[in-house]
């Protein structure tokens, strides 16, 4: 959907556009492993990058993009923190700052790569709840996970994938053990058990 990785086959369209062409109506928000922190940087200037993108970024920060800036880190609650270099910040803390460098962007659809891999259970719920009210903005959200934990009462649809398409539709309805086994084999209960930090009753303990 983002472009990124060209389609094998078959076809897709957004809003009857190539995603090539589409790009401006979809947030990307990456994993947190997948970036590199190692530069002194503040929470406005890692959220300023997502102006980028829209070609209203000026190396001199003007009052639009400021407030673009602030109005995006009230939306997740971090605001008091927008001096503060990103590395101060705890692993649900920088994936707020990520989704508020996405909502910059004005974009319609997010799309969140394993937006809860680096973070505790309190900071997801957090998070959780952050992307709830933006969902209430009117924003089509599509996050994609490995954790299959509680995914009933967190999304209100959900599309299964390996290699294929095993399943789609309301969660409670289509998230059978025979789905959660062609996803993920023999193992699937290890996943079942799986929290951050910890392996369920598979870990060895």
């Amino acid at each position: 959907m983002t472009g990124i990785t060209p389609l094998s086959h078959g076809s897709l369209t957004i809003k009857g556009l190539q995603p090539s062409e589409a790009r401006s109506s979809i947030g990307y928000v990456p994993q947190n492993n997948q970036i590199n922190w190692n530069f002194p940087l503040s929470v406005k200037q890692v959220v300023e990058m997502g102006l980028i993108r829209k070609n209203t970024f000026s190396p001199f920060s003007t009052k639009k993009n400021n407030k673009i800036v602030e109005e995006s880190l009230s939306k997740v609650g971090l605001l008091e923190r927008i001096d503060e270099n990103i590395n101060n910040l705890s692993g649900g803390q920088i994936q707020r700052v990520l989704l508020a460098r996405t909502l910059t962007q004005g974009a319609d659809i997010l799309l969140l790569d394993e937006a809860f891999s680096a973070v505790d259970i309190g900071a997801e719920e957090d998070v959780m709840n952050i992307i709830n009210d933006i969902k209430q903005d009117g924003k089509t959200i599509l996050i994609a996970t490995h954790d299959i934990n509680n995914i009933k009462e967190k999304y209100d649809e959900v599309l299964c994938l390996n290699r294929h398409c095993c399943a789609f539709g309301d969660p409670s309805e289509v998230l059978t053990e025979g789905v959660i086994e062609e996803m993920y084999g023999s193992h699937n209960q290890i996943l079942k058990e799986h929290r951050p930090g910890s392996h369920g009753n598979q870990n060895g303990n």
